[in-house]
């Protein structure tokens, strides 16, 4: 992923280190201020930027303020050493989805490497559906990619946004996500057989459990179809038949 960093360090470089960062002085002390600027941007380390990252747009510094720290902010992130989610809910709230093209490509290209490795890497995930949605961005190109995949990564990350939505009331549930839910029934069918037959007992008894729960969460979809990647056929009760 480093190279898709370093493209964000270029395109950020345009917001140049601001003098002071503005902020409430009841929440923000001098001690915060040489904190944050008391070394350059790629020296800064997770300590020194935690709590500027937590109040960043609240009680401390504008959206340019932001942008200049979002190279390191992400780096560090990225990299487990830092709050990911948080992160990308400060990019929600910064708007960046109305950023510049190129500014958008770079991020993009940094969630689209961290999301492909959390489905592929041999241990299991720390990437997370709801991190990846808490930044705001169109989540078909994501789910695209993941239909269909066999890792045992991606297959964790599935059952676990079946409990998620599951869990969810069915108002809040953001209706694209369920309707690609319901084209995993003979994905989420085939897979079960797939990991029992190699020994795979614990991801077996997840992927039973959450097809079971699956129904429930798109009880009134009937797409047994694919995620655009695949195909499977549907049987008359509109269930993936695991033919």
């Amino acid at each position: 992923m480093q190279s898709e960093i370093e493209d964000v360090y270029r395109v950020f470089a345009r917001y140049p280190r601001p003098v002071r960062v503005e902020g409430c002085q009841h929440c923000v002390t001098e001690d915060d201020h040489r904190d944050l600027l008391g070394a350059p941007l790629r020296e800064l380390d997770a300590e020194r930027l935690r709590r500027y990252s937590h109040k960043a747009l609240n009680t401390w510094g504008d959206v340019d303020d932001l942008r200049h720290f979002l190279p390191r902010l992400l780096e560090l992130s990225l990299r487990g050493d830092a709050d990911l989610h948080g992160l990308f809910a400060k990019l929600r709230q910064a708007g960046w989805t109305d950023w510049p093209e190129e500014e958008r490509a770079s991020l993009r290209a940094c969630l689209s490497v961290w999301w492909e490795l959390g489905l592929t890497e041999e241990e299991r995930a720390h990437t997370s559906w709801g991190t990846l949605t808490e930044s705001g961005d169109d989540p078909g190109p994501y789910l695209e990619s993941w239909w269909g995949r066999s890792t045992p990564q991606a297959l964790w990350t599935l059952v676990e946004l079946v409990g998620e939505v599951a869990h969810t009331t069915p108002r809040a549930r953001d209706e694209r996500v369920v309707a690609w839910l319901a084209t995993t029934r003979g994905w989420m069918e085939e897979a079960f057989f797939e990991v029992s037959e190699t020994g795979q007992a614990e991801l077996a008894e997840a992927l039973s459990e959450a097809r079971q729960l699956l129904d429930l969460v798109t009880l009134d979809e009937t797409v047994a179809g694919t995620g655009g990647t695949g195909s499977s056929e549907s049987g008359t009760d509109g269930s993936a038949d695991p033919r």
